[in-house]
């Protein structure tokens, strides 16, 4: 089975140095050469196949799309002649867009998916992951899919193909936008905004709980508080990707986690939290 990872930040190039080590995969990646993971102080080269553009003839059997979502269709016209209508696109993007515009515009089997990893790009190159490393949820559906499920765990990294996928991807989007708006905004780290904050944090849960209630997904109370939980256990120093690049003063995926929520309920937190954001970063 043929892999291509597109996109080398701390999601792809940690996914594609883990599934190198059991399975034959490509990292397709503009910038990153070598993969230094670092790992509870731990240091390890992985030797991947990385290419800017994938090789011409090369048929990819699954390609797991790890890019940013602002940048996600100018990345993809690289995949597009290694890719048939059998091929499976699993998008580990975070939010709900990603998935639909993928499958507007791809012939190919596009399956939901998200992504468990506090994992960020050093200005070294290294790959630092924080916490227990990776887990992928995503559809099984076919003997592809399963057979990618395989890989996965012989590399490390733990899944889960739950039977309702959509909701795991608004679970996943449920902690994902409101950590991002709250250290966002406050330039604060997940341990500050567990301590400072909760409050905050868990009305800004409930309220995209109900965005996804309104369209027909359905999270629960005991969903709002495992991202609660979550907060809590994640590394104190932890900070969002949507921090980092507003730290670099780039808007990152602001739009795609909570321009997308703003639009579905425009007068509620999240869109207030939205707005002021994009006139920090005008």
């Amino acid at each position: 089975m043929n892999i291509a990872v597109l996109g080398g930040g701390g999601v792809g190039a940690y996914i594609a140095a883990k599934l190198s080590r059991v399975c034959d995969v490509d990292l397709i990646s503009d910038l990153t050469k070598e993969i230094l993971l670092k790992e509870q102080s731990n240091i390890t080269r992985y030797d991947v196949s990385t290419y800017t553009i994938p090789p011409q003839e090369k048929r990819y059997d699954v390609v797991i799309i790890a890019t940013k979502s602002n940048v996600l269709l100018q990345k993809l016209e690289k995949m597009k002649k290694n890719i048939d209508k059998k091929s499976i696109i699993l998008p580990l993007l975070n939010g709900i867009q990603p998935y639909m515009l993928l499958k507007k515009h791809l012939p190919s089997i596009v399956i939901p998916g998200a992504v468990y990893i506090i994992s960020n790009k050093q200005d070294d190159g290294t790959i630092e992951v924080k916490g227990k490393g990776a887990m992928v949820v995503f559809e099984d559906i076919n003997e592809t899919t399963h057979a990618l499920k395989e890989c996965f765990e012989k590399a490390g990294i733990k899944t889960k193909t739950p039977k309702n996928i959509m909701q795991a991807i608004w679970q996943k989007y449920l902690f994902i936008a409101a950590t991002a708006a709250l250290t966002t905004y406050y330039h604060k780290t997940f341990g500050e905004i567990a301590t400072k904050h909760i409050d905050e944090f868990q009305a800004l849960l409930e309220e995209i709980a109900q965005i996804a209630r309104n369209e027909n997904v359905e999270l629960h109370e005991e969903d709002i508080q495992k991202a609660i939980t979550l907060l809590r256990k994640s590394p104190a120093n932890a900070k969002t990707s949507l921090q980092l690049d507003f730290e670099k003063g780039q808007s990152g995926e602001l739009d795609n986690l909570l321009g997308y929520l703003a639009q579905k309920m425009p007068s509620g937190k999240i869109a207030s939290i939205y707005k002021k954001l994009l006139e920090l970063i005008a």
